[in-house]
Formats: structure tokens, C-alpha cells, sequence
């Protein structure tokens, strides 16, 4: 074998550690053996030259650019680096992705571009050749954070540098790390010993919630979150169940993070689950991650990363300074579409059955869906629902250019990549809503506060990116629902989303803006010609699947002109701060007078509304309890009254009636309402929520809240006594002098239902005595909104009770639509309570009609 390195003039092996001399110098194979692009040039010499040293760095590049490549050489740097100064004991180097499928990819890339790299052996441990310094070890997220993880253990290596990819995705899931889920299917008698110990608590934050909770009467949306001093008080009992079947699936994986801190653990129960989560994520248990020399964080430019120092304990530094490739512009081409502001009759239903019965297309139409109760009309028309059976072998389908039917992805905003003709049309179907009972009690208590709104804005950025993954590709991007159009459009949420999605949004605004003000003139035109209401929506879908020119310039022209230059928001300062106030919370050593100013101050800085001040107060009560439950108590009522979707505090002020109302105060309390929302517009789209929320099989909270609204913009006083002191109806609307609408919201129950429970009828029962007990000698009418006229025969209703069916709820619907539609063209300065008069009756939206039209009696057999 002959030496070349003898033959060297220099004698000794000079080790390039710069990434870019890296590149340069790798066994890459041909196809891979163009130079680096100028993005990834500039973010590795900033990284080299400036960055080396940071504890935490953020690295945004645009979908496609080559973030993975730019990871594997920082990672080949820091190797290098180690055997240029002789220190190989350092620390490891590692990728972590998010799934199994990125890490082949990963390491398939890796390959090709000839950086060694490794994955655990067989036995789930790290190789030598990892540990020796000599290749890169590439796992996945999953496998780092957990609470067995080997990475934890006394004899794992160190860390010299940790990158992780999308690491948005990856906060998702180290997040699910610490959540301990108890389900009633895997773990029945701990979910029941549970339930039976911690039912007071649970029947104090909702009697009707809890009977229905008991009795598992398949209302899946419904939960109740366990009071924080039931939970505290009961820890005692709680530890030994919770330690008893600490080796269960569900547990071992999370038991060993949290079993001390349980105290700091917050619990929500539903019917079918218990999940327990700390009150902070506690990601100093993952050692090795926090003693990392350095930690990179993937992040796409659209992102924001502010989230990220709640999540993952990032440093707010990096946040506010993340390395960024300054010519980067956009990524590929959306053509965003507001079908319903071309024309009332592109609303959901159509668009759904329109686009849901298409049986053969030449491309992929996917559509994106945030829970299953939006699923049962697209499957209805024949599209394909996206269930993991049915997933991998719909995604072969698309990527082998197969395209049957439209897809419908549940949920799934991220980790599915649909690209160039696998979604050529991309469809958001309404807001997109929590999964885990946490979030969804966020989204309930604080559904404006910045948070919440931020991750919303987040997910549909996400979701916009699912169809559109590199600089070439392009896609059309139709946004229906009320509730996500109405989001998108409302400038205090503008303010959350990028400057790129935010500029492709208002493009698509003015373009559906446009296109209805062309249909319009043709239509006024060709009066005595039909024209279907369809076609503008198809032309301007038509100008970007037929690659327009016109369209192409003008998209390119309107995005070179967006600020792509990162600014700071109020919600970074307010995120930073509460993850201060989060810190000394748990501090089992902290001064509680000082926690107590430093929230108290956080709250009058950053907190706006009284939703999200009480939502702090709470936070507060919740962590005094453990030292002082008089003071705590004060903060609960203090925060109750400022939000009463919080926890209900065992001493309350007794319940507050409402009025009823005099028939010409009803029609003064329409124009107010009316006049509240401003333009007829916003009167519209939420009018379009209450009336597509106002259904069988939608979410409990989504429908009594629109309900509510409906109440309200028919000049009601109205009322929600189970939501305010967890007793009592869904609704209480006083609707005359003297008289009251008692209404019982059944939602989620399946059309096809035969029987109201004997659970149902009791429930019924107990509002209306809760309603005879507080208002004495008041008169009232019951409703009952449910499928079904059958009470089971084991039950059975007290008094006269009428059901509100499906026939009836539709042309109740129907009627309150064709009321918002007579304000059209008239100005809401110059109401007149004669015009408001002739409406209601003329759309059968009186007193009488509201108390006949829409309900039938109770059928007591069969």
C-alpha cells in the first residue's frame, strides 16, 4: 500500500474544521455535487465565525433550503474541532428528528454527502464509534425525552452539540413527555379509583358535566378539570395509586419525571381519560440536554420561536437573535383563496361538497380538518379520511400521482409532506382547535390570550406549508369557515403571523375582494344570462394551476415588496416574563411576598383583558395554596370573577338573576348588538360561525357558545348558569317580562340516537329546579336540544319539557340567516326599531314563534 501521506511536503494532516472547507472536501456522490447554496453559505460562516460559543442558537431557513445539510456540517465542524485540539472526550454530537421516517431520510442525506453517521444498535445503545468522537449519532426525539431514556442513565456520554430539526414539532413532543395520560380503555381501575377519589372536586366544577362524565354518556369534548386543592389535598391517596401502576405503558414512561413534583401537577379529567401534567415543563430532568455545550434549534422563517422559552427553556437571547440568511426571501407560491368573500354562497357547505364529491382529479386536492366532528360531510361526499389504516396507503396513492379523492387530514398541521402535484389544492377547513384536555382548557379559559392565539397562528402557517416545500412548488390555499376566516381577517391575530404568511393572506383577501366585485359586473351585465356562482373561485384557481403569467408576476412583485427583517412583539416580552414568574412558582424555595409582587406586576404590565388577568390570579391562588390557603382562596374568588371559565372557589357570591325583557327593550337590544359588530361584514361571519356551530356532532363548548351569541343578537338578556356556578342549564335567556327560555344543549350526540338517557331527562330536571329555586314565581319554557323525542323509559322528564330535533334546529338556522341578510344594505347608524320589528316577525323570530315553531313535546312511549 503506498503512504501518500510521505509523499505530503507538509508532513503532518492539517483538519479542516470549517464547515463550508468541510463541504468542499467530502466524498459527495455526483448528483449531490453542486455547490452549497448561498443561504446555507451565509448561515454556516455566521455560525463559524460568530455563533460557535452561544449555549443556544435558533436556525431559520426557509422549507427546502437545506436545513439538514447545514445540521450534519455543524455537527462534522464540532467533531473536527474536537480532534483538531485533541479533546475527544468532550461530548457526543447529535441530530435528533421527529419520527423514524426523518431519521432514514437523514441518514440517507448524510450519506450521500459522505458525513459518517450512526444510529443506536439493536439494543438501543449508542455505538462506540459515537462515543469515540469518530461519527455523528442521529436518533429521534422520542427516544431522547422520555423518562427511561438512556441518554439519562449515570453512564451515558456527555453532549458537546445537540441539533434539533423542526423544532417546533419536536417541542410538541417533549412536551407530550411530561403529560402522563391515564386512559379508561388501558388502565380501567386506576381511571375509576381515580374518578371515584377525585369526584367531589370534579362535581363542583359542573354538576351537569360530572353526571354526564359519570354515566360516559359519549360526550367526548366534555372534561373537567380537577380543583387545584382537591388535587393537593388528596395527594396522599393519589401517590400510591399512581406508584401501583407506575409500571404500566401508559406510566413508565413519564412516572419517573414526575413523581416528585406531583404537587406541581395540574389534573383534568374526561370521559374516557385523566391527564396529569406540571404546572411548568421540567426540562432540567433531561440533564444531558441542559449541560449540552451547545443546542440548535431548527426553525422554518415563517415560526415564530418566542413559544419556544416556555417549551423548551430556550434563551430569550437566541430568540431575539436567531441566525438568519438576510437574502432570503420567500418560498414557493401560495395562492391564498376567501371562497366566502367572493360570494355568500361559497360557504363551507358548498365549498365542502363541491370539492368533497370530486371523484378523479389530474391533482392532489388535501384538506386539513382540526378535529373529527368536521370529518362526517367530507366523508359524506366521498372523501377519503385520513385514519392511520387508511393514511400510508392514501399518501402512496397521492405521491405516485393517483387521485381518486380529496384527502382529509385530521389535525395533522405538520409532519406530512405533500408537495408540487401530491397537492396542487390545499383546503383549511375551519380553526384549528386543541387535541390534548390542556390545551383545550387553555383555549376555553383564555381563547384571546396571546398564546393561544399564537399557536393558532402557528398551526396555520403549518398547515399552509404542508403543500408547499420548496422555492419552485406552488399551490392553491382555500380557507373556509367562518370561525378561521373570521381569525385570519381580525387584525389583533394579524399581529401573530409572520410577515410572509401575513402579506400571502391579505394577497388572498384582495384577490377574493376582486373576484367578487368582477362577478358582481358581470352579473349585473348579463342579467337575463345565469351565471354560475362558481366560476370566479374557478378562475382565479384555474390562473395558478394553469401557471397565469399575470398571476405569477404579480404574486412575485407583491411578496418582494414584505419586510422579511425580525421584530419584536409585546408577546415576546410577556412570554419571557411568565417564564420568570413559571420559574419561581415551582421554586421550592422561594419568598412567596416576592412571588406575589412579581406577579402582581406581571399582570398589570401585560395583562389587557380580564380573562387573562384572572387567568394569573389563578396561577397565584394555585401556588399560595400549598403555604397559605386563606390568601388563596381571596385570589380564586378575585380570579373567578374576572373569568368564570376558571376554577369555581367552594365560597361564592349567591347567583346573580338576569332580568327578562319588554318587547320594544328587545328590539333596542338587536341594534346594539347589531351595531357592535361594526360593518355588516363582521355581523356576517359571525353570523356564519352561530349557524355552522348550530349542529349535531359539534363540539359542546363551539355550540353553547354560538347559541349564546344567537340569544344575544335576538335582543335576549341571556345567561349561562352551568358555565358560571357549574349549576343549573346550559342557558337562560329572558325573553320577556317575566318569562324565560330554560335550554339544555345535547350536541354531540349521533343523529341516529333512539333514547334520551335516563342521565339526560335528570339533567333537565336539575336546571329546571336550579331555575324554580332562584327565581321564585318566574314563568319559563324548557328545551331540550337533542336528536331524539324519546325519553328511556327509566328516566323520564318532571315537567313540561320540549326537544329541539334536527329538522328544527336546521330551520331555525335557516330563518336566523335570512334575518342577518336583511341588514345587507342598510346602514347600522339608522336602525329603526319598526325595521328590527318587521324582520323578527317577518323570519319567525318572535317570542311565540321561538316558543312553537321550533320544538315538539316530549314523546313519553314508544
Amino acid at each position: 500500500m503506498v503512504d501518500f501521506n510521505k509523499k505530503l511536503q507538509r508532513k503532518e494532516l492539517v483538519i479542516v474544521d470549517n464547515p463550508i472547507e468541510i463541504y468542499e472536501q467530502l466524498d459527495r456522490q455526483s448528483e449531490k455535487g453542486g455547490p452549497l447554496r448561498e443561504a446555507q453559505t451565509a448561515v454556516l460562516t455566521e455560525w463559524f465565525n460568530n455563533r460557535i460559543n452561544d449555549k443556544d442558537i435558533i436556525l431559520k431557513l426557509n422549507t427546502g433550503a437545506g436545513k439538514t445539510l447545514v445540521g450534519l456540517l455543524i455537527l462534522e465542524s464540532k467533531l473536527r474541532q474536537k480532534k483538531k485540539d485533541g479533546n475527544t472526550n468532550f461530548g457526543i454530537e447529535l441530530f435528533l428528528c421527529n419520527n423514524q421516517n426523518l431519521i432514514e431520510q437523514t441518514k440517507e442525506q448524510a450519506e450521500l454527502f459522505g458525513i459518517d453517521v450512526e444510529t443506536l444498535d439493536t439494543d438501543n445503545n449508542i455505538p462506540s464509534s459515537v462515543i469515540n468522537g469518530e461519527k455523528i449519532l442521529i436518533t429521534s426525539v422520542q427516544k431522547f425525552f422520555n423518562g427511561k431514556s438512556i441518554f439519562e442513565r449515570s453512564d451515558a456520554p456527555s453532549i458537546d452539540t445537540v441539533i434539533v430539526d423542526d423544532a417546533h414539532t419536536s417541542a410538541e413532543i417533549i412536551k407530550h413527555s411530561f403529560t402522563m395520560t391515564i386512559t379508561k380503555k388501558n388502565n380501567s381501575s386506576l381511571y375509576n379509583d381515580l374518578f371515584s377519589l377525585l369526584s367531589d372536586g370534579l362535581k363542583s366544577q359542573g354538576e351537569g358535566t360530572f353526571e354526564s362524565l359519570k354515566s360516559s354518556t359519549s360526550y367526548k369534548s366534555l372534561f373537567l378539570p380537577v380543583p387545584y386543592w382537591t388535587w393537593i389535598d388528596k395527594l396522599d391517596s393519589i401517590v400510591p395509586l399512581l406508584t401501583e401502576n407506575s409500571e404500566s405503558p401508559e406510566l413508565l414512561f413519564v412516572w419517573p419525571i414526575i413523581k416528585d413534583m406531583l404537587k406541581w401537577c395540574d389534573c383534568i379529567c374526561s370521559e374516557d381519560s385523566f391527564e396529569i401534567k406540571p404546572i411548568m415543563y421540567p426540562i432540567y430532568f433531561y440533564q444531558t440536554f441542559q449541560n449540552s455545550k451547545q443546542r440548535i434549534f431548527m426553525s422554518a422563517t415563517t415560526a415564530s420561536d418566542t413559544v419556544l422559552i416556555n417549551d423548551l427553556d430556550v434563551s430569550p437571547t437566541a430568540v431575539e437573535n436567531p441566525i438568519t440568511y438576510s437574502g432570503e426571501g420567500w418560498s414557493g407560491e401560495k395562492m391564498v383563496i376567501l371562497p366566502s368573500l367572493i360570494s355568500d354562497s361559497l360557504n363551507r357547505s358548498e365549498i365542502v361538497k363541491t370539492f368533497g364529491s370530486v371523484k378523479s382529479s389530474k391533482v392532489g386536492i388535501t384538506v386539513i380538518i382540526p378535529g373529527r366532528y368536521r370529518s362526517n360531510d367530507w366523508q359524506n361526499y366521498g372523501a377519503t379520511i385520513g385514519k392511520d389504516e387508511q393514511l400510508d396507503q392514501k399518501l402512496k396513492e397521492f405521491y405516485s400521482g393517483i387521485f381518486t379523492s380529496p384527502l382529509v387530514l385530521v389535525n395533522r398541521y405538520d409532519g406530512i409532506d405533500l408537495p408540487d402535484k401530491s397537492t396542487r389544492i390545499l383546503i383549511l377547513d375551519s380553526l384549528p382547535s386543541a387535541s390534548s384536555l390542556f390545551d383545550r382548557y387553555l383555549d376555553e379559559v383564555l381563547p384571546e390570550g396571546s398564546e393561544s392565539v399564537l399557536r393558532k397562528a402557528q398551526k396555520i402557517e403549518q398547515g399552509m406549508g404542508r403543500s408547499v416545500r420548496a422555492d419552485t412548488d406552488y399551490s392553491v390555499i382555500l380557507f373556509i369557515g367562518s370561525d378561521l376566516v373570521r381569525f385570519v381577517r381580525d387584525p389583533n391575530n394579524q399581529q401573530f403571523f409572520s410577515s410572509e404568511t401575513l402579506s400571502q393572506i391579505n394577497i388572498g383577501i384582495d384577490n377574493s375582494n376582486d373576484a367578487k366585485k368582477e362577478y358582481s359586473q358581470e352579473k349585473s351585465q348579463n342579467r337575463d344570462i345565469p351565471i354560475d356562482e362558481n366560476k370566479p373561485l374557478f378562475e382565479l384557481i384555474s390562473q395558478s394551476l394553469n401557471r397565469d403569467a399575470g398571476w405569477k408576476t404579480f404574486y412575485r412583485e407583491k411578496m418582494s415588496e414584505v419586510d422579511y427583517t425580525q421584530s419584536k412583539n409585546e408577546t415576546f416580552d410577556l412570554i419571557k416574563s411568565k417564564h420568570k414568574i413559571m420559574q419561581m412558582a415551582v421554586n421550592p424555595v422561594k419568598d412567596i411576598e416576592t412571588f406575589i409582587t412579581a406577579t402582581q406586576a406581571f399582570i398589570d404590565k401585560y395583562c389587557k383583558q380580564d380573562k387573562e388577568k384572572g387567568f394569573y390570579l389563578q396561577l397565584l391562588a394555585r401556588v399560595l395554596y400549598i403555604d397559605t390557603k386563606y390568601q388563596s382562596n381571596k385570589y380564586q374568588i378575585s380570579a373567578y370573577k374576572k373569568n368564570h371559565k376558571l376554577l369555581l372557589p367552594d365560597k361564592l357570591d349567591p347567583v346573580k338573576k338576569i332580568e327578562g325583557v319588554i318587547s320594544t327593550q328587545r328590539l333596542e337590544n338587536i341594534i346594539n348588538q347589531i351595531k357592535s359588530y361594526k360593518t355588516f361584514e363582521n355581523f356576517q361571519n359571525s353570523a356564519n360561525e352561530i349557524i355552522s356551530n348550530l349542529d349535531f356532532q359539534i363540539p359542546a363548548s363551539k355550540f353553547e357558545s354560538s347559541l349564546d351569541e344567537m340569544g344575544k343578537i335576538l335582543g335576549f338578556v341571556t345567561d349561562r348558569p352551568d358555565d358560571k356556578y357549574r349549576k343549573g342549564p346550559d342557558h337562560l335567556w329572558g325573553v320577556a317580562d317575566n318569562l324565560y327560555f330554560i335550554i339544555e344543549d345535547k350536541s354531540e350526540v349521533k343523529d341516529s340516537r333512539e333514547k334520551i338517557h335516563k342521565e339526560e331527562t335528570g339533567q333537565m330536571n336539575n336546571s329546571v329546579a336550579w331555575f324554580t329555586n332562584n327565581y321564585p314565581n318566574a314563568k319559563f319554557k324548557a328545551f331540550l336540544v337533542i336528536p331524539t323525542a324519546y325519553p328511556d323509559p327509566a328516566g323520564g322528564f318532571n315537567g313540561d319539557v320540549e326537544i329541539i330535533r334536527k329538522r328544527n334546529l336546521k330551520k331555525l338556522r335557516s330563518n336566523f340567516n335570512n334575518f342577518v341578510k336583511e341588514f345587507r344594505t342598510l346602514s347600522f347608524d339608522s336602525l329603526s326599531t319598526n325595521q328590527i320589528k318587521d324582520f323578527v316577525n317577518l323570519h319567525h323570530l318572535s317570542v311565540d314563534d321561538l316558543s312553537s315553531m321550533y320544538s315538539e313535546p316530549a314523546i313519553k312511549s314508544r
